[in-house]
């Protein structure tokens, strides 16, 4: 396939996983992130489409929205650590672009909130099973104790563009 078609197929995916995520409580916030806040998380999704072939990488990530880092920290598994098996790849073929957007939404309505209901809950985030390393879990521990700082919440905000 053509790159100027792969890249515009690209495109379409993830339009259309927009929408068909939209009732999870996602929003396309940055090109390749969706977003939705929590009383003391930010969960998101991160996709990262390959420049060798027409197939993403799909992250599903948390940040305490008291966190420090002044950059996006990739908290969380990749697609092939919650599904061995899962792939996210198109053709040039429209009903394949259809086909790779229903199968990321099914992925985050599967095994994305299985995560965030287990692993990523505040419980685990703050255990020693933890993908949070220690700096952003005293940023979550801080939160829950009260003691947030309203700057690391408004740069977290301002990273992941959240209105």
């Amino acid at each position: 396939m053509d790159k100027k078609l792969e890249r515009s197929n690209a495109d379409k995916v993830l339009r259309r996983l927009t929408n068909q995520i939209k009732p999870l409580g996602f929003l396309r916030t940055k090109p390749t992130f969706w977003v939705r806040e929590q009383e003391y998380l930010v969960q998101f999704i991160h996709i990262h489409k390959f420049t060798f072939g027409p197939c993403f990488r799909l992250h599903t990530c948390v940040r305490p929205l008291n966190s420090e880092l002044e950059f996006i920290g990739l908290f969380g598994p990749i697609e092939r650590e919650l599904s061995a098996t899962t792939k996210f790849e198109y053709t040039e073929a429209s009903n394949s672009v259809e086909n790779c957007a229903s199968a990321m939404s099914q992925f985050i309505s599967t095994f994305s909130e299985e995560w965030y209901a287990t692993l990523g809950s505040l419980a685990t985030l703050l255990s020693s099973e933890s993908v949070l390393d220690a700096q952003e879990k005293t940023s979550l521990q801080e939160s829950l104790d009260g003691n947030s700082k309203i700057s690391n919440i408004e740069r977290t905000r301002l990273l992941l563009k959240i209105a």
